[in-house]
C-alpha cells in the first residue's frame, strides 16, 4: 500500500479515536434496553450488504438505522451504531478474509461519517432556529452520503493510483439511489416512531421487511447492470472481430 494511503488511514483512525473518546466521556443512554433493541436491529441490517461493482467495499442497509438514530438517539449511541455496523459489514460472511487495515478503515471511516452527520444535522438547525425533523434528516443524510463516498473514493485513489474524480463519480452513481431510498425509509420510520410518549421502536420492527425488500431489489438491480455491461462488452468485441475478419 502506498505511503500516502497509509498516512490517510492513520489520520482517519486518529480522528475516529478522538470521537470515541468523546463518546466514552459523555456516555449516558436514556434507556439501555431501547438502545440495545435498536442496536440489534441495526446489526441485522448491516449484514444485508451489497458489493459495489469495481470496488472492494460494500454498502448495507445499516444507513437507514444510522440516519434514524440521529433523530431518535444521543450522539454516543448513534456513533456506536455506526461503528458496530461497520464491523458487522466488514466481517460477516465475506468472500475473502479482510485485511486488518481494511477493517480498521471501514470502522473508523463510518465512525467519522456518523459523527459528522449527527453534529451537522443538530448544530445547523439549532443555529438557524429550526425545530424540524425533516431538516435534520436531510442534512444528516446529505453529509453522510457525501462524506462516506468521498472518504472511500479517496482511499481507493491513494492506494491504487486511480483518478479520484472517476472513482467518486462511479461510487456515487452506484450508491446514490440506495441511499436515497434508505433516507426516505429512515425519515418515515423516525417520524412514526417519535410520538408524544417518546420513542416507540415497534415501528423499527415493522420497517425491517421493507428494508429487506429494498436490499433484495437493489442487489438484483446491480446484478442485472453487471450482466448488461458484460453483454455490451461482449457484443462490442464480437463486432470488432467481425470487422477485422471482413477486412482480411
Amino acid at each position: 500500500m502506498a505511503t500516502k494511503a497509509k498516512l490517510y488511514i492513520a489520520t482517519i483512525a486518529t480522528l475516529a479515536a478522538a470521537i470515541l473518546g468523546v463518546v466514552a466521556s459523555r456516555w449516558n443512554p436514556e434507556s439501555v434496553s431501547r438502545f440495545a433493541l435498536f442496536f440489534g436491529l441495526a446489526m441485522v441490517a448491516s449484514a444485508m450488504k451489497i458489493r459495489l461493482p469495481g470496488f472492494k467495499t460494500t454498502i448495507s442497509t445499516n444507513f437507514v438505522f444510522i440516519l434514524a438514530s440521529i433523530a431518535l438517539f444521543s450522539f454516543g449511541e448513534t456513533v456506536l451504531i455506526g461503528l458496530g455496523g461497520a464491523l458487522v459489514q466488514s466481517l460477516w460472511k465475506t468472500q475473502t478474509r479482510p485485511k486488518p487495515v481494511q477493517v480498521l478503515f471501514n470502522a473508523t471511516c463510518l465512525t467519522v461519517c456518523t459523527a459528522a452527520a449527527f453534529w451537522t444535522s443538530h448544530a445547523i438547525p439549532t443555529m438557524l432556529g429550526l425545530n424540524s425533523m425533516a431538516a435534520m434528516m436531510v442534512l444528516g443524510g446529505c453529509v453522510y452520503v457525501v462524506l462516506n463516498t468521498g472518504l472511500v473514493s479517496l482511499v481507493v485513489s491513494l492506494a491504487e493510483g486511480r483518478s479520484l474524480r472517476e472513482i467518486w463519480s462511479s461510487c456515487y452513481e452506484w450508491t446514490f439511489p440506495y441511499f436515497l431510498v434508505g433516507a426516505a425509509v429512515a425519515g418515515l420510520a423516525s417520524a412514526a416512531s417519535y410520538g408524544a410518549n417518546g420513542v416507540n421502536l415497534g415501528v423499527a420492527l415493522l420497517v425491517m421487511p421493507v428494508i429487506y425488500f429494498v436490499h433484495v431489489y437493489y442487489r438484483m438491480h446491480i446484478f442485472r447492470a453487471v450482466l448488461d455491461n458484460i453483454s455490451s462488452a461482449s457484443h462490442e468485441h464480437e463486432t470488432v472481430l467481425a470487422g477485422a475478419w471482413r477486412g482480411r
